[in-house]
C-alpha cells in the first residue's frame, strides 16, 4: 500500500511541477510562488520515494 502511494506523491510531484512553470510563463505568479512550489514539489517527491522504498 505504501508504495503506491509513494508512486501516486511522485506522479503528482512529476504533474505539478511543469504545470507550475507553464502557469508561471503563461499568467505570471507573484516572485516567492516559484521557488516555495519547487521546495515543495522537491519534498512531495521525495517523501513518495521514501514510501516507494518503505514499501518493499
Amino acid at each position: 500500500m505504501l508504495h503506491h502511494l509513494g508512486i501516486g506523491l511522485q506522479l503528482l510531484a512529476l504533474v505539478f511541477l511543469p504545470v507550475l512553470v507553464i502557469w508561471q510563463l503563461n499568467f505570471g505568479l507573484p516572485l516567492l510562488v516559484m521557488p516555495i512550489g519547487l521546495l515543495v514539489g522537491m519534498f512531495v517527491f521525495f517523501v513518495g520515494s521514501q514510501l516507494r522504498g518503505a514499501g518493499d
